[in-house]
């Protein structure tokens, strides 16, 4: 259903945001690992904040989920933002490996319309108020040993 209040906005229109500065994610894998993850946490702030921004001009009264405040949130920890972090339809995700396909080992995390997180691995694990209670929820039910990302099997050539 579209709100009431859209307003199709394309990039000629004056208030339409700057699109963010392209984080370079073929070159980071090139780079190894911990430069892949670092890439796509940065691609992953950069491109939800602008959604974010854009969203809101199009439709002003319409709620946007607290997408950018989870991506903060999640990199600032540390045991995080070693892995590579990805979303799907709004849901984070994070990989032990940095190329498709991705393995999860940790529940995900979505920021829903009426501002809570649902945590989920399978099944619903719970629904935090705020991103920090989310993410501790998450690393709650991490596998004993979670190290760092590394590369996928479909990656190793690179």
């Amino acid at each position: 259903m579209i709100p009431d209040d859209f307003r199709p906005i394309g990039r000629d229109h004056p208030d339409f945001p700057p699109l963010p500065e392209r984080v370079d994610l073929n070159a980071a894998h090139l780079l190894g690992p911990a430069a892949a993850v670092e890439a796509k946490w940065e691609q992953m702030a950069r491109s939800w904040r602008w959604y974010a921004e854009y969203a809101v001009l199009r439709s002003p009264s319409r709620v946007y989920p607290r997408i950018v405040e989870l991506v903060a949130a999640a990199r600032a920890v540390p045991e995080l933002r070693r892995l590579y972090p990805y979303t799907s339809h709004m849901i984070l995700k994070f990989s032990s490996t940095t190329t498709i396909p991705y393995e999860v080992r940790l529940p995900s995390v979505e920021p829903l319309a009426d501002g809570r997180f649902r945590v989920r691995h399978g099944r619903v694990l719970g629904e935090c108020d705020g991103p920090g209670e989310a993410l501790a929820l998450v690393l709650a039910h991490a596998p004993p040993g979670l190290g760092p990302a590394v590369r996928g099997e479909a990656g190793r050539g690179r």
